[in-house]
C-alpha cells in the first residue's frame, strides 16, 4: 500500500508514541481531543466506576477539560427509575466540577459539531454506535467498544487502525428524492456487514455538492454498514460551516494521492427513487412502490440520522395547508435546540402545529424506544430514525425507515405514500 489516508494521519497525530506510518490492523494508544460521555440511566454503573477510580487512586480525571457530558436518551426522564439513574450520573460529574448539557440541548452527534467541540482533524471518543456521524466534518469519530475506564483513569485508549473503503457517489437527485434515500440505498446494496470494522469515506460529485445536513445523514448510515467510522474530506462547504462555530485551532489532513483503498464502491444517484427499509433490518431496502399503501399508526421525524433543519423544512413544506391523518400520530423531534430555534424562527414549527403534528423538545426521542413515541404491539410506523430492528421502538411493532419527506407525506395520507405528490 502506498501513501496514507487522512484518517490514519489523524490517528498518528494523537498516538503515543507517534509512529512514522500506520497500516490497517495496527494498534495505537490514542489520546483523544474529546471524550464524550452520556449521562446514563444505570446508577449501579456509576457506583462501580466511582469504586474503580478510587481503587486505582485516581483523584483527578486526566481528560476533565476535554470531557463533553450530555443527556440525549430519555431526556427528560420518562420514568422514576431512569430519573434515579440520571441523577446518580449527574452527581458523579458535578462532584468533579465537570459541566453537562441540559435535557433539551439535543443529540450529542449534532450538538458537538454545532458548538465547535468536534472539528476537522480531531479524535472523538464516545460509547454510542452512531458516533461516526461526526466524520462529516473530517474528524475521526469512532464508537468505543471498550476503553471507558482507561479514558477516565489514564486519558488514553487503544484502537486498531481501520482499512478504508471509498464510496464514490455521482449524479443529481430527482424531485422527491433526498439524501436519506441515498443513505438507505447504500445500506441496501452493501448490507449491514458491507464495511465491517472498516472506515468508509463518502466522496464524488454528489457529496461535494451536498449540504452539511445531508453529509451528516450519510455519515450516520456508516454505522449500519458495520463501519468503525465515516469520513468526508473537508472542503469549502465544511470550512464555512465550521469556522463560525469554533475558536479551536484545527488542521485538515489530506489523503495521499497514491493511497490504495481497501474497496471502492460506485453509485450513480441520478435514477434513484424514494427508498424504504422494510422491517426488520435497515438493509432490507426496497423501492417505495413495493410498500406504498401500507397503513400506518405513527410517523416519526427525528434522531441523529434525520433530525436536522433541512429535514424539518421539507416536512413543513409538505404539511403546510394540510392535516395529519386523524388515525396517525406524527411526532417531530428536532435533533438540537439550535435546529428547534431555527425551525421556529423560519415558521416550520408553526406549520407543523397547524397540521396537528406533535413537536417535542430536542433529544433522541422515539428512536431508542425509551419514550417520545413508543409503539404498541401491532403498531406500524414509518420513521426516519436510525434502525428498525425488532423491538427498537416498541415490542411486536413494525418500523419502516424512509426519508423525512416520505415520512411527512405518509403522515398526511395515513399510509406509506410517495412524497412527490405532496411537493
Amino acid at each position: 500500500m502506498s501513501g496514507m489516508h487522512a484518517l490514519h494521519k489523524i490517528l498518528i497525530e494523537h498516538a503515543h508514541p507517534k509512529p512514522a506510518t500506520v497500516t490497517p490492523g495496527e494498534f495505537l494508544e490514542i489520546e483523544p481531543d474529546v471524550f464524550a460521555v452520556q449521562i446514563g440511566t444505570n446508577a449501579e454503573y456509576a457506583d462501580r466506576l466511582e469504586s474503580d477510580l478510587a481503587e486505582l487512586g485516581v483523584k483527578t480525571l486526566p481528560l476533565k477539560e476535554r470531557m463533553f457530558v450530555f443527556l440525549d436518551h430519555a431526556a427528560p426522564a420518562p420514568t422514576p427509575g431512569i430519573a434515579a439513574g440520571q441523577k446518580r450520573w449527574q452527581q458523579f460529574f458535578r462532584s468533579r466540577g465537570i459541566p453537562m448539557t441540559d435535557a433539551g440541548a439535543g443529540i450529542s452527534h449534532l450538538i458537538m459539531p454545532e458548538r465547535g467541540v468536534v472539528v476537522p482533524g480531531c479524535v472523538v471518543a464516545l460509547r454510542d454506535s452512531h458516533t461516526p456521524t461526526m466524520g462529516a466534518v473530517g474528524a475521526f469519530a469512532a464508537s468505543l467498544a471498550g476503553g471507558m475506564l482507561s479514558l477516565f483513569a489514564l486519558g488514553r485508549y487503544w484502537i486498531d487502525a481501520p482499512a478504508v473503503s471509498l464510496l464514490r457517489l455521482e449524479g443529481k437527485l430527482g424531485k422527491g428524492v433526498f439524501g436519506r434515500d441515498v443513505a438507505l440505498h447504500i445500506n441496501g446494496r452493501l448490507g449491514q456487514r458491507g464495511a465491517q470494522g472498516k472506515a468508509v469515506e463518502f466522496a464524488g460529485s454528489f457529496v461535494r455538492a451536498l449540504s452539511m445536513d445531508m453529509r451528516f445523514t450519510l455519515c450516520n448510515m456508516g454505522t449500519e454498514l458495520g463501519a468503525m467510522t465515516s469520513y468526508v474530506q473537508p472542503d469549502r462547504i465544511t470550512l464555512d460551516w465550521v469556522k463560525g462555530r469554533t475558536k479551536k485551532p484545527f488542521k485538515v489532513r489530506e489523503t495521499d494521492p497514491g493511497y490504495q483503498y481497501d474497496e471502492v464502491h460506485e453509485f450513480n444517484v441520478s435514477d434513484l427513487g424514494p427508498q424504504v427499509a422494510a422491517p426488520h433490518a435497515p438493509d432490507n431496502v426496497k423501492a417505495l412502490g413495493e410498500v406504498e399503501g401500507r397503513a400506518i399508526d405513527q410517523a416519526f421525524l427525528g434522531s441523529c440520522a434525520s433530525g436536522r433543519l433541512e429535514d424539518i423544512a421539507v416536512a413543513a413544506t409538505i404539511l403546510k395547508g394540510r392535516k395529519v391523518h386523524p388515525e396517525v400520530r406524527f411526532i417531530v423531534t428536532p435533533g438540537s435546540r439550535e435546529v428547534l430555534k431555527a425551525a421556529t424562527r423560519l415558521g416550520y414549527i408553526e406549520a407543523l402545529h397547524e397540521a396537528n403534528a406533535i413537536v417535542t423538545n430536542a433529544n433522541c426521542g422515539a428512536c431508542p424506544g425509551l419514550h417520545g413515541g413508543i409503539l404498541a404491539p401491532g403498531d406500524v410506523a414509518i420513521s426516519c430514525n436510525t434502525r428498525n430492528f425488532v423491538g427498537r421502538m416498541g415490542a411486536d411493532a413494525e418500523v419502516y425507515l424512509a426519508s423525512p419527506a416520505t415520512v411527512a407525506a405518509s403522515a398526511v395520507a395515513g399510509r406509506i405514500a410517495n412524497p412527490l405528490s405532496y411537493l
